[in-house]
């Protein structure tokens, strides 16, 4: 991993050749700029779709945004003091994922929260996911957090394995409560 700009970009080797060595691909991580809006629009409506597919009946309590919310979704990034950070992966210059995280609290401890994770269907299974979260473990070192924390919805079976290869620990002590502000 190598800082590129020293602006937080990020090159990974995510795949290479074992006989000749030869990088087979690389990815690009870096943080989101006010022209990714469209990139990640598309995204979060390919994850959307993706959700949908999973489960195309949700309950009450599941809102599948529409176009303004995901437009005011992603406003959040690039505010005068934004809610939550965004860094884009890129695989030959196409954004392929996002993650989106903030700074919290997790109990009693400093922890870095994943707001959002996704890896476009045409990359998924390359290594972009993982790549993405590590780089959600380096921001969290490097602010001093104690844990990366999200949440996953428990029907997306993918998604759950996809994080116990990493490693990450099921915490289900606690049970998600919202309150809602807007009808």
């Amino acid at each position: 991993m190598t800082d590129l700009d020293g602006e937080g970009a990020q090159r990974f080797i995510v795949a290479t050749d074992l006989q000749s060595g030869v990088v087979l691909m690389s990815l690009l991580i870096r943080p989101a700029r006010p022209g990714d809006r469209a990139a990640l629009m598309a995204m979060m409506q390919e994850f959307s779709d993706y959700l949908q597919a999973i489960d195309p009946e949700p309950s009450p309590q599941d809102d599948w945004a529409g176009p303004a919310e995901m437009e005011r979704c992603v406003a959040l990034s690039f505010e005068a003091d934004p809610v939550v950070a965004a860094a884009i992966a890129e695989q030959d210059g196409r954004a392929v994922g996002y993650l989106a995280w903030h700074m919290g609290i997790f109990e009693i401890y400093k922890a870095l929260f994943v707001a959002g994770l996704f890896v476009t269907n045409a990359a998924r299974g390359g290594g972009v996911g993982r790549a993405l979260m590590e780089e959600a473990r380096r921001i969290a070192t490097a602010r001093g957090a104690d844990y990366v924390a999200w949440m996953v919805w428990r029907r997306n079976p993918a998604a759950l394995a996809f994080y116990e290869r990493l490693g990450a620990e099921r915490y289900d002590d606690n049970m998600q409560m919202i309150w809602r502000l807007r009808a």
